[in-house]
């Protein structure tokens, strides 16, 4: 419960403050330049230096990176269909083709199946959403950040990719998991790494005054309406994002899991079914906050990646419970081949 206090807080502080005009108008560039910067690779170092790599981990780890690749295709096809910029397609890759799974997911995953889930929710969390953001995902946001810069060549976006923090962090964080750290500094890097998710809320809730013209036929639209064609007026990508990550993303791991776990005879053990249900659940939490905030960043359709957080946090209480009901009480429908 203090987790989502916390989230209503950090947006209000943001916005209150926004409103009342007591810090310069771009004070969340700053922010968002210290958690990518620092927030992030600390966050990163003590869970990818500890996390469990036995037992079923892959499959867990693997969805995140299966996720963002349907998100991936879904939204590259209705980009190309309906005229979208590059920058918007990669925006909602970054940002609703990957979930909440940490800040928003370890309190849900805890409250509909208690604490005996949250060792699934941080494999999920930490080898496959984490990795996914920074390896594929900052290659694409990179990618499409240099096509803004026509001046910038590909040899500088490799090393753009290479010299960015969290790839660094990364790096390191696997690299030095044969080798011991000192609790204090580990404790002191983890204590750095907390402010992320407080910063990223705090910058997200400043924002949202500004993220009213994302789609429409307004001049200064990040995605406007071409005038001569009306047959779309709902060509918004905000709608075409919630839509993908709170309905779309999940029923597609529904089905190419529960497939995939049927026909290789890996659901066994007792908690299985529990563990594929958690599964479910972390692929239909909210869009990522860090990969919005890193989209926001870049320049690529900041007030549509800021939107899909704000938006999203809360339509995903609704959409979440929802799947936990189909999950839970129709078992023929939430658990597939698994029924009874």
């Amino acid at each position: 419960m203090s987790n989502f206090i916390a989230i209503g807080l950090c947006f209000l502080f943001g916005m209150l403050i926004r409103k009342k005009g007591k810090f310069p108008a771009d004070s969340h560039k700053v922010i968002n330049s210290f958690i990518i910067s620092v927030s992030l690779p600390c966050m990163e170092f003590g869970p990818l230096r500890h996390a469990p790599l036995d037992g079923n981990f892959l499959i867990f780890a693997a969805m995140p990176w299966v996720l963002f690749g349907f998100g991936f295709l879904f939204f590259s096809f209705f980009g190309k269909l309906l005229n979208w910029k590059e920058s918007t397609v990669v925006c909602l890759c970054l940002s609703a083709g990957l979930g909440n799974t940490s800040f928003l997911g370890i309190p849900l995953i805890e409250s509909y199946y208690s604490k005996e889930g949250l060792p699934t929710v941080l494999i999920i969390d930490q080898l496959g959403t984490f990795l996914t953001l920074a390896i594929p995902g900052t290659y694409l946001g990179t990618k499409a950040r240099h096509a803004l810069r026509s001046s910038e060549t590909k040899s500088s976006l490799w090393k753009t990719l290479f010299t960015f923090p969290p790839f660094i962090a990364l790096l390191v964080s696997l690299a030095s998991r044969p080798f011991p750290v000192p609790p204090e500094l580990e404790s002191a890097i983890s204590r750095v790494g907390d402010t992320l998710i407080p910063l990223a809320l705090f910058s997200v809730g400043y924002q949202l005054p500004g993220t009213i013209r994302i789609n429409s036929q307004e001049p200064n639209a990040e995605n406007p309406n071409r005038e001569s064609d009306d047959s779309f007026r709902i060509r918004i990508p905000l709608l075409f994002g919630l839509v993908f990550k709170l309905i779309i993303g999940p029923i597609l791991v529904w089905l190419c899991f529960g497939t995939f776990l049927h026909y290789s005879e890996k659901n066994v053990g007792e908690n299985f079914l529990r563990n594929f249900k958690i599964l479910i659940m972390e692929s239909a939490m909210a869009p990522m906050i860090t990969g919005s905030l890193l989209a926001a960043e870049w320049g690529l359709s900041p007030r549509l990646a800021v939107s899909l957080v704000g938006i999203g946090i809360p339509l995903s209480f609704l959409t979440t419970l929802g799947l936990y009901y189909l999950l839970e009480n129709q078992a023929w429908t939430g658990t597939i081949f698994f029924g009874q």
